[in-house]
């Protein structure tokens, strides 16, 4: 289990001698290379990154998420009283979001300005990073 970052001229090959050295450990492997930076990032084990496509979060982790990514809670009250009243009941009583469910692609839309569908899925996993334990 690692976090290894490669860089300099031998990267690729010090990075695939890697990957494949989990792989035959048995263990998973994710290899992220990023050319900005000119660095490979290998993964392995329990540290291999685990992508949900559809994280479910609290009201309290989407509600910061909002926040950090610099929308407003005076927004979000905004789009979801634009919304129909049985979906301002959701937003009133529910406890939980997924970012694919009607209501969550409904506020986006409602939004000013709309979130890009890269930036709402961004805002979910960010969310979904949170600790509600940790405040």
């Amino acid at each position: 289990m690692a976090k290894l970052v490669f860089s300099g001229p031998t990267r690729e090959a010090d990075a695939e001698a890697a990957r494949a050295a989990a792989v035959l450990a048995g263990d998973a492997a994710h290899v992220h290379v990023i050319p900005a930076e000119k660095v490979i990032r290998v993964y392995t084990g329990a540290d291999v990154v685990t992508f949900d496509p559809r994280p479910t979060v609290s009201k309290w982790q989407f509600v910061q998420a909002c926040a950090d990514a610099g929308i407003t809670e005076a927004q979000i009250n905004t789009a979801v009283a634009l919304m129909t009243p049985k979906r301002q009941r959701f937003w009133e009583f529910s406890q939980i979001l997924d970012r694919d469910n009607p209501f969550s692609s409904g506020l986006r839309t409602k939004l000013v300005p709309v979130p890009t569908p890269s930036t709402w899925n961004a805002i979910f996993l960010a969310a979904a990073a949170l600790d509600p334990l940790i405040v």
